[in-house]
């Protein structure tokens, strides 16, 4: 192989998108599982399609604690990565959209669902 032949190889190979290298998955942080997990169970819970009997007020004394405790972790954990970012904006939607009209309320709103759909 020539030298010539060498750089030419040499370059395709760098020129080559980066896209096809395989992505390699980072796993779940414990604090993303956290906040998935208490996003589900609010979701859950405060579902109005439920009848009102359905959950006691012990019950949902329980939900709203376990969700401010998560929410805590959020505030005194940075994220580490994409999916911790994903997920704390999960559990966030999830405790705030309430059908608020208020202009800011909504765009806090889209710009969270945005959020966890760049980061996954």
């Amino acid at each position: 192989m020539t030298a010539s032949t060498r750089r030419a190889a040499l370059g395709a190979i760098l020129a080559a998108p980066l896209a096809s290298v395989p992505a390699v998955a980072s796993p779940t942080s414990d604090l993303a599982a956290a906040c998935n997990e208490a996003a589900k169970r609010w979701i859950y819970v405060t579902d109005r399609r439920h009848p009102a009997e359905l959950f006691t007020d012990e019950q949902i004394d329980v939900e709203i604690n376990h969700c401010t405790a998560v929410l805590e972790r959020c505030i005194q954990e940075p994220s580490q990565s994409l999916p911790d970012l994903a997920a704390k904006a999960r559990l966030m939607i999830a405790e705030h959209d309430d059908g608020d009209q208020f202009v800011g309320h909504r765009a806090l709103i889209v710009l969270l669902n945005e959020v966890v759909a760049l980061c996954g």
